[in-house]
């Protein structure tokens, strides 16, 4: 019912602004207009914006987002990579040695020349080897490492330290080395020693195969009782301690009347009840003449009383009297 009269109030002012934007300016001729002209298109005005508003509105629906939470990254795992020690690649040391008191030292890499090296007859070398101070006394330019058994290889007797190492500290000592003129494999034992001459309880070796040099020669009698090989012994260090478990060590000592390739082992047997030794594995080496000498070390953890020898077998078999030891462990 309310349409008719606003459709009337909306033709009204229609006409209105048509009429006053056809009036001319002053000064201007007056164009010729009809009215007829003027109704017909204010007609059309007001229609079109009835039809405009009968239009329905346009409803716009909002959707919300979602939000979006973000979780933290996962960490990637570090992975740990264990170093074998070996020439050009030697591991961090990542935890402290054992403890220890007194002078004590631990192996920790060769530096230089692995085990089991091939060189040619005469040929100087280096060998290094990186120790760590696992005791609690600190190691002077007094002490040093010293040779003590195998193929010295034209070694010098001793090498000092160059400055002092504090407990938990490593060291890198080197000796200068000539490798034997004979073919064959060769090994030298070193130990550390304090400044009173003391030898530590623990020793480096180096190892090294002679290729392409002169032939061994064979080993004839004499020199001694057993041929070419005399003078087969064994000590002990402590052959009955109080201290349970224990490292048991050695000295193997024999002579050579000439160079000779030797292969030996240590035996040992106890008649206790459920105990059984772990002895090294047999050795065959090639030495020089005259008297040699190198440790062996067994570490024993419970009760028992037997004996240990030292075994050549070849190139003739020769065997040292039997070392006693006993071990109470409570």
């Amino acid at each position: 019912m309310k349409k008719p009269h606003v459709l009337t109030v909306i033709l009204l002012l229609t006409a209105g602004l048509v009429l006053a934007a056809c009036r001319p300016a002053a000064g201007e001729a007056t164009p010729t207009t009809s009215p007829e002209a003027v109704l017909t298109a204010a007609a059309q005005t007001a229609e079109a914006r009835l039809t405009e508003l009968a239009q329905p509105t346009a409803t716009t629906t909002l959707t919300a987002t979602p939000a979006v939470t973000l979780l933290p990254a996962t960490a990637t795992p570090t992975l740990s990579t264990t170093l074998t020690p070996a020439t050009g690649t030697v591991p961090a040391l990542t935890q402290p040695p054992s403890g220890g008191t007194g002078d004590l030292a631990q192996y920790w890499a060769d530096i230089t020349i692995p085990d089991g090296t091939n060189f040619g007859p005469g040929e100087a070398f280096t060998k290094t080897w990186r120790l760590i101070n696992a005791g609690t006394t600190t190691w002077t330019p007094e002490y040093s490492l010293a040779f003590f058994g195998g193929a010295q290889m034209s070694g010098p007797p001793s090498v000092n330290l160059t400055s002092n190492v504090a407990p938990g500290d490593t060291v890198d000592i080197s000796v200068n080395l000539v490798s034997p003129d004979q073919s064959g494999n060769y090994r030298g034992f070193w130990k550390m020693r304090n400044g009173a001459g003391e030898y530590f309880d623990f020793a480096v070796f180096v190892e090294i195969n002679v290729v392409g040099g002169e032939p061994a020669p064979t080993a004839t009698p004499g020199g001694g009782a057993g041929g070419a090989v005399s003078n087969v012994a064994l000590t002990v260090d402590d052959a009955s301690p109080e201290d349970c478990p224990h490292t048991f060590n050695f000295t193997a000592t024999f002579t050579l009347s000439s160079a000779a390739t030797v292969t030996y082992r240590l035996d040992a047997g106890s008649d206790t009840p459920g105990f059984t030794f772990e002895l090294p594995a047999e050795v065959t080496q090639s030495f020089e003449a005259g008297t040699h000498s190198f440790p062996f070390s067994l570490n024993i953890t419970s009760t028992v009383e037997g004996w240990v020898q030292f075994h050549i077998t070849a190139p003739t078999e020769v065997v040292s009297d039997q070392v006693a030891i006993s071990l109470t462990c409570q």
